[in-house]
Parts: structure tokens; C-alpha cells; sequence
């Protein structure tokens, strides 16, 4: 049997392309930077073994969920984006599944028949040694003072309309 990993089975696809996913993953609040940095090199592991390149991670931060995921009110969001086989998808979420700090995760098909050389990677041992930290805040906007805008309505036909009223 030949080694088929992270090629695309498929017979409607054209040959030497692959498929690009995102993936975007909740993990728990409690889970530490030391645990994001391990969590992140183990799934990489992944990613080469089925011949997948991965293009981008991002670390969203912590958000406020809808609604309560085992009995946690906000979450960790990770985003990944990734070329790769049939497999790679397969593979990547049966390791979140078995991940006890993966608390949802959903992958989505951005484009089928990518030449991998056309998508350079993102990814530079900067961005993986800082994948932990949270993005800033972003900074609230100035309040601005409200001027006087309601003048021009206190005496425009107020009283005409409470004369025409029988």
C-alpha cells in the first residue's frame, strides 16, 4: 500500500494541490501559557506527520462565550489555517477531541486546488514563542462631550403642534 498522506483523494481535484481549512477552537480559560506553547507543538507534530503545512495561528484572546461550555463562561480562541489533504482535518480534530483543554472547535473549507507554493507561511518561532499571549485590548474610543445638538428641535412648531392637537 503507498503512503497517501496529505494528498488529496479525490478525483475531481487536480493533482499536486491541496486544500486550505481554518479552524478556529476554544480551549479553556484555566489553560496556561506553558500549556498553550505545548498544546500548540504537539498539533504541529500532527500537521507534519500527514504532510499538512500549516499557514497561520492566531491567538484571539480570552472572549465571553454565549452560552456556558461545561460550565465555563468565557474561553481561550485559537484560529488556524492550514493546506493539507482528505486526512489532515480528520486527524487534527480526532487530536482535539482526545485534548481535555479543547473545550469546541469548528473547521471550515476555504478553497479546494491551492498550489502549496503560492501560500508562504506565517509562521516564525517569534510568533510560536509568543502564540501564548493574548492580543492587546483593543483601546476604547474617546467619549466626546454632547454639544447642544437638541436646540434646533425645542422651538421648531412645538407649539404649533400642541395647538393643532383637539
Amino acid at each position: 500500500m503507498s503512503d497517501t498522506s496529505g494528498q488529496v483523494l479525490s478525483v475531481s481535484n487536480k493533482q499536486g494541490t491541496k486544500r486550505e481549512y481554518e479552524t478556529i477552537l476554544i480551549l479553556r480559560p484555566q489553560t496556561s501559557k506553558v500549556g498553550i506553547r505545548e498544546f500548540v507543538t504537539k498539533m504541529q507534530g500532527v500537521f507534519e506527520k500527514c504532510g499538512a503545512r500549516l499557514i497561520k495561528i492566531e491567538n484571539w484572546g480570552t472572549r465571553t462565550l454565549a452560552y456556558p461550555i461545561n460550565r465555563s463562561p468565557t474561553g481561550i480562541y485559537l484560529y488556524w489555517r492550514y493546506l493539507g489533504g482528505s486526512d489532515i482535518v480528520h486527524e487534527f480534530e480526532r487530536n482535539l477531541r482526545i485534548t481535555d483543554a479543547v473545550l469546541r472547535f469548528y473547521t471550515v473549507k476555504v478553497d479546494e486546488d491551492v498550489d502549496p507554493a503560492a501560500r508562504p507561511s506565517e509562521i516564525t518561532d517569534d510568533l510560536l514563542e509568543n502564540i501564548s499571549e493574548p492580543p492587546p485590548e483593543p483601546e476604547p474610543e474617546p467619549v466626546r462631550e454632547v454639544e447642544e445638538e437638541n436646540s434646533m428641535y425645542a422651538d421648531d412648531g412645538v407649539e404649533g403642534l400642541e395647538e393643532g392637537v383637539n
